[in-house]
């Protein structure tokens, strides 16, 4: 069986932060590893209550979305990017959609941010179980999405597709969705999720035992195309106008390939509303892998199902 894990190449953005983030070169290699990309929506994300505290080195604060709450503690000591650091030394600098930690007077010319979090990568480094951060016992609840649109970089990558080159999708988006919360911009409630895609190859070796391990060779275009076309004809985000309502059958896809079984599963901590129901997906932090927690679109021959992941 053939299994094909999608994952982040880096934390969910804003369409708002794209515009910014789009001029930082080490954002954008990151993002040009990508060539699988969804467009999602959810209520705008704030921190509040923001209380530092130099007795323990800790900066308390609620992240607040609609009538979400829950309560966050970073441990400023244990960010990786403070290691080693005279603390005496670090500025804060924080607010409603930001926190970061600078060497220096904050935004000074020869000040660099040496740790960072906007809302959605705080969520998201707290589901990779990333070391600093305390509380935030439901960033599951936290990362859930509307799920609007489904894409590859068939040519390129997710970076020029997406946010470059001016994405007709993205921009209709932001022109037809409402707001979800009162006074938020609908740039910060639309959300960019940039994956790639891990084939892996199942061997089962009796009724409960299996070895997980990197996949044979396989066309990564065809691969790419097919999960395409599964997370469309399933959870049918609205502005993907193409639904496919033939899969699995088609000619660029794995269709075909003397594959019996294959699957495709979001392996990170976040959760897609579809008008097929949740989507969820799971993230096993000390692996990497995805746990057995994620929904799988599981295809056998001329079947396609979605089998649903064990309950949290």
């Amino acid at each position: 069986m053939k299994y094909t894990a999608l994952s982040t190449v880096y934390p969910p953005i804003s369409s708002q932060e794209a515009s910014w983030l789009q001029r930082d070169p080490e954002v954008e290699a990151l993002l040009r590893t990508s060539n699988f990309y969804m467009i999602g929506a959810r209520k705008e994300a704030k921190f509040r209550n923001l209380v530092p505290n130099e007795d323990d080195w800790t900066l308390r604060f609620d992240l607040v979305i609609g009538d979400f709450e829950d309560g966050v503690t970073i441990r400023i000591r244990d960010l990786p990017g403070l290691e080693g650091v005279n603390l005496d030394s670090v500025y804060l600098d924080a607010g409603e959609k930001h926190v970061r930690f600078w060497d220096g007077e904050p935004h000074g010319p020869d000040s660099e941010v040496l740790e960072w979090f906007t809302t959605e990568k705080l969520v998201w480094d707290r589901s990779h179980a990333r070391p600093g951060i305390t509380g935030l016992d439901r960033f599951a609840d936290a990362a859930a999405y509307d799920l609007l649109y489904v894409g590859i970089a068939k040519d390129g990558d997710t970076f020029d597709r997406l946010i470059a080159k001016g994405h007709k999708k993205r921009m209709e988006i932001l022109s037809n969705e409402p707001q979800r919360l009162p006074g938020a911009r609908v740039a910060d409630e639309i959300y960019l999720f940039m994956f790639k895609i891990n084939v892996l190859h199942i061997r089962f070796l009796g009724e409960d035992d299996l070895i997980l391990a990197s996949a044979p060779p396989v066309d990564e275009r065809a691969v790419l195309a097919d999960a395409e076309k599964a997370f469309i004809k399933m959870l049918d985000p609205s502005y993907n106008e193409v639904k496919y309502v033939g899969y699995p059958r088609g000619r660029d896809g794995v269709y075909g390939a003397n594959i019996a079984r294959y699957g495709y599963v979001i392996a990170e901590n976040a959760s897609f509303r579809t008008v097929n129901g949740n989507f969820r997906g799971g993230l096993n932090a000390d692996t990497g892998t995805p746990s057995n927690m994620a929904d799988m679109i599981f295809v056998e021959g001329n079947s396609v199902t979605v089998v649903r992941g064990r309950p949290a």
